[in-house]
């Protein structure tokens, strides 16, 4: 005689997790809608995106233009490998639009949904938490995309910035580096949970790692302390490698080893985002804290 019983209790796992596949869908699509709609309720979003980029890059293009030898930066092309410096920051600023849309996101909508009394009711529903967070920043990601293309083509025109023809060559480095940073953007969400502060948080993690990850600068001037530092942070090889493929200056090793490292930092930050953020959830709801703010 057959026993049916092991098989049946496989499809009935097999039923659970397509449930619940389908609940985290409807969740995710639910919050990427909302979020579309409320950016696209204040037109001045999309205007700012037109003129941000000359904002911030245009005292450094004029500061730049003040060190020039025979339009070359000697000094310069010493730590990077050429003279494109304008290159060197629009492509740190593109590269930092992902960070601040990480930090920003996923820190500040909780702080947000705290403030607005819906933390608490939203996460009682029978969904993930790490799909609730990293949903509402999705949208973000795409919008930060097209603002950087934007960003490309405006630069282009004033600055004269160019890019090599390796686009899914960048594209391949850049989305484990996005996945590694949403896992650091989860252990920063864990922070303003237990702060109940999302602006002095973010303004200082932000700050740190994008400048110690030579976001605007060659990390090679730094003193050797800092370097060390600047070379433990999986950031400075998206930063790095994007130069590199994108604009030809010399990377800080290998474009292989930077592949591999930030593959690594892709794993190790969504385990370990994940695994703090959940640990975190839990002691708030433990303390009855989670919906104060």
């Amino acid at each position: 005689m057959i026993d049916f019983s092991s098989h049946l209790t496989d499809y009935k796992l097999i039923i659970r997790g397509g449930d619940r596949m389908k609940k985290n869908w409807l969740v995710f699509k639910a919050r990427f809608l909302t979020t579309m709609k409320i950016y696209f309720r204040y037109p001045v979003n999309f205007i700012m995106t037109l003129f941000e980029p000359i904002m911030w890059l245009a005292p450094f293009y004029f500061m730049g233009k003040s060190f020039e030898t025979g339009g070359k930066l000697p000094g310069f092309k010493q730590y990077t490998g050429n003279s494109d410096f304008i290159g060197f920051l629009v492509t740190g600023y593109m590269i930092t639009r992902y960070v601040e849309t990480v930090f920003w996101t996923m820190g500040f909508s909780l702080k947000n949904e705290m403030r607005e009394g819906v933390l608490e009711s939203n996460w009682s529903a029978p969904v993930s938490r790490i799909v609730l967070m990293t949903s509402k920043s999705t949208f973000n990601f795409v919008v930060s995309t097209l603002e950087i293309i934007i960003t490309g083509v405006i630069c282009h025109f004033i600055f004269g910035f160019k890019i090599t023809p390796n686009i899914l060559e960048e594209i391949a480095f850049l989305i484990p580096g996005i996945i590694g940073m949403l896992g650091l953007g989860l252990i920063i969400a864990s922070l303003v949970l237990l702060a109940k502060e999302a602006n002095g948080i973010i303004d200082i993690t932000s700050s740190l790692v994008s400048a110690l990850s030579g976001s605007f600068f060659p990390i090679k001037v730094l003193p050797k302390f800092f370097l060390t530092i600047s070379l433990s942070i999986p950031l400075t090889y998206i930063y790095d490698s994007s130069r590199a493929i994108l604009i030809g200056q010399t990377p800080i090793m290998p474009l292989k080893t930077e592949f591999i490292l930030i593959l690594i930092f892709m794993v190790v930050f969504m385990a370990l985002g994940s695994f703090v953020f959940m640990k975190t959830e839990k002691r708030c709801r433990t303390l009855g804290t989670l919906g104060t703010h």
